[in-house]
């Protein structure tokens, strides 16, 4: 996710770099559950259609991260909140303007186009699980949404079909999420990919965050408790069954 970031102001510090906890541990725990969990959801598909309950749960997964990360972005530590890295359309331009010239600040995090890539990616798994919630197969015999009983026929084939279309788009983002993080830390040297896994990212001496990436496992589990109730809670009451 891109938390911390802050730009560092300097392009070539002689000093030696130092750590600094750019994300904390349930961010990352939320990143990689997710990955894992859009991978599941094509295995699922895939591989295991005589078990379409295995589907449905990794869908209600998704929608759960998803939501958790929301209150993560208002109630986590302050590099995780969104106030912290969403970038204005002004930085964003500044920056993608800086980078065409062969230039541009380092990151803390991800830069502001990365940024608004994470976006891309939470709007549209979140689309593609809220869709999957009204889909279901032709003959309705293998398996079904749990709201789809709620729309029309030619509304549960509409939203079957860009179910399918979803996950075509959520792979191009990926993709391109994925292959820029490579660019970028093999060009820039910036260890980013690593700091995803340990949290941590070694940076200039200058650089000092506003606040340590430092996070409340009781507050996290507070958040994914109200998150599922959310999640469950908004199926049930819009005549979600067959759970």
């Amino acid at each position: 996710m891109p938390e911390g970031g802050a730009p560092v102001v300097t392009a070539s510090a002689r000093e030696t770099p130092i750590l600094v906890r750019v994300w904390d541990l349930p961010t990352r725990l939320f990143k990689w559950s997710l990955v894992l969990c859009v991978v599941l959801a094509w295995a699922t598909n895939k591989f295991a259609t005589e078990h379409p309950q295995w589907h449905k749960w990794n869908g209600y997964a998704v929608l759960v991260l998803i939501a958790f990360r929301i209150l993560w972005g208002f109630f986590g530590s302050f590099p995780s909140r969104f106030a912290a890295f969403i970038p204005s359309p002004r930085q964003t331009l500044a920056y993608a303007l800086a980078l065409f010239r062969g230039g541009g600040p380092k990151y803390l995090g991800h830069t502001p186009l990365g940024a608004w890539m994470i976006l891309a990616l939470l709007v549209a798994t979140a689309t593609q699980a809220i869709i999957g919630l009204y889909s279901a197969d032709e003959d309705r015999l293998v398996i079904e949404g749990p709201l789809a009983h709620t729309v029309s026929d030619a509304a549960v084939d509409k939203a079957a079909s860009l179910h399918r279309l979803g996950f075509n788009i959520i792979l191009v983002l990926a993709s391109v999420h994925i292959l820029a993080n490579i660019l970028y830390d093999v060009i820039g040297r910036s260890g980013l990919v690593r700091s995803m896994i340990t949290g941590d990212k070694r940076v200039d001496p200058e650089i000092s965050p506003l606040e340590p990436a430092k996070a409340s496992g009781l507050r996290a589990l507070a958040c994914l408790i109200v998150a599922t109730g959310i999640v469950f809670g908004a199926i049930a009451a819009l005549g979600g069954r067959n759970f």
